[in-house]
């Protein structure tokens, strides 16, 4: 069985964990859709510059999406988080500044919910995100059995 493959969206829309407890619906416009991410499939978030658990997060977005925040962002570091925070309606960091790109490959089929961002946050939103629960499932915080590290790349702090 592929990850996620048996559970609907009202089985995975409230994220718990130490931190926070919410309904993951508020963060999209409208119900997302189950998408089937292949083996091979590349997806992205902006982290901060230390990450723990990295398998553990739960929001992505497909590579064409960042390339698209790529080319409407303005020159610089400080310029892309704050577009991509703007169009993925990110919160403020509490601490901390959000300057890793990370890009992870799956190594098998996952099941992932894919949809458009609610503005949340004082933020607009509107670009797609990716909510991929369970990547961690049975291998630990750090690890997974279905994605590996691709590639990190910094950004400048300022």
């Amino acid at each position: 069985m592929l990850l996620n493959e048996e559970y609907s969206f009202a089985d995975v829309r409230y994220l718990i964990n130490r931190k926070v407890s919410y309904d993951v619906e508020l963060s999209f416009i409208s119900l997302p859709q189950k998408t089937l991410y292949p083996k091979g499939s590349i997806l992205c978030r902006l982290d901060f510059p230390i990450v723990l658990g990295l398998f553990s997060r739960v929001w992505w977005m497909e590579k064409d999406v960042l390339a698209d925040i790529l080319k409407t962002a303005s020159p610089g570091g400080s310029a892309l988080r704050m577009e991509w925070q703007h169009q993925q309606a990110m919160p403020k960091a509490s601490k901390g500044t959000r300057t890793l790109i990370i890009e992870i490959e799956t190594t098998a089929a996952v099941y992932g919910w894919s949809g458009i961002a609610s503005p949340l946050f004082n933020k607009a939103g509107g670009a797609q995100q990716v909510y991929l629960p369970n990547l961690s499932k049975g291998s630990g915080f750090d690890r997974s059995d279905y994605a590996r590290l691709r590639h990190t790349y910094t950004l400048p702090a300022q």
